[in-house]
């Protein structure tokens, strides 16, 4: 007569399998995504103190010949350069810049400027 048909056919098993794959795949290509995320924001943000500590710094008198224009943190080679231009007379630009080739290959800098008075920064 009529028979109960218990399990699943192969047609079901391999869909399932398909889909329980994409899922998995899509949680690993995101969780990869995020961590990379995460990283190069620890790197942005490494260069803004970088760049923070050389204009505090400038700012206590220290000349800008003497800043150094390497700092190694962690894995990753910052590269500090300053520069400054006269606005007015008695005022000066100054622009602290740090480059870095991040984990994934890329340049990236940042750069923080701000102004001096004409007692503001050691000149020679």
């Amino acid at each position: 007569m009529h028979q109960c048909r218990k399990g699943f056919t192969i047609i079901e098993v391999l869909v399932a399998a398909f889909v329980i794959g994409v899922a998995i795949t899509g949680l690993v290509i995101g969780f990869s995504n995020s961590l990379t995320m995460v990283e190069e924001i620890r790197e942005i943000s490494t260069a803004d103190r970088i760049a923070q500590e050389t204009m505090e710094k400038l700012r206590g008198g220290i000349k800008m010949e003497e800043i150094p224009g390497t700092k190694v943190v962690g894995e990753v080679t910052y590269t500090v350069s300053v520069s400054s231009s006269a606005v007015e007379e008695a005022l000066t630009e100054v622009t602290v810049t740090v480059e870095w080739e991040s984990h994934t290959g890329k340049t990236l800098s940042r750069s923080l400027v701000t102004y001096f008075t004409e007692h503001g920064i050691t000149k020679d």
